[in-house]
């Protein structure tokens, strides 16, 4: 638990009572590579922090085409907010694309800690605005930039993933075909 109280501590100072509030209510669990967190048509109302390995979340269609929407490596966070915030069923899962240690916390506790503790409530607001502004950014590149320019853009914020995660989820989360990632690769090697 020391990962995410340091990163809680990097930006707000937290007192020994909030600290040990999130000790009580945050749960450690560590998972293998491929092991689904959660699953699709669920209802998990759960924040989970990374505090290493790398994990994504997807979309996955009727007929079984997969569509990958976030990845998460240590420091991030990851969840299927539409759950989060509504008493819908969840529409994606998160996967363990390598072994992860991650700190789980179950939203109606962490509402309650907002609540007592308003510091670690502008805190966390602050993160989500973070996450809406990269949702943003993804949204804008896939709608405006050609693969290529998709790819180098990854690239540049995500370099870090390339080396960890399979060809075929980087174009998945692209929305390209992996045929089009590797001709991508094909041509900068030529260049």
């Amino acid at each position: 638990m020391n990962e995410l109280l340091d990163y809680f501590k990097q930006t707000i100072s937290i007192s020994s009572e909030i600290e040990n509030k999130l000790s009580e209510v945050i749960k450690e669990k560590t998972f293998v590579k491929g092991e689904i967190i959660l699953s699709d048509n669920s209802i998990k109302k759960e924040h989970i922090f990374v505090a290493s390995g790398c994990l994504r979340s997807f979309y996955k269609t009727e007929n079984g085409k997969e569509y990958t929407i976030q990845f998460a490596i240590n420091n991030w966070w990851i969840s299927d907010y539409m759950t989060l915030y509504s008493d819908a069923k969840s529409s994606i899962s998160i996967e363990s694309l390598t072994p992860s240690k991650v700190f789980i916390l179950d939203k109606n506790n962490v509402d309650k800690l907002y609540k007592e503790h308003p510091a670690f409530e502008a805190f966390q607001r602050k993160n989500f605005e973070k996450r809406i502004a990269i949702l943003q950014k993804r949204i804008l590149s896939l709608l405006t930039l050609s693969a290529s320019e998709k790819y180098d853009q990854f690239l540049k914020d995500y370099s870090d993933f390339e080396k960890i995660i399979p060809n075929y989820q980087i174009a998945s989360y692209l929305g390209i075909t992996p045929q089009s990632l590797s001709r991508i690769r094909k041509e900068r090697i030529r260049n």
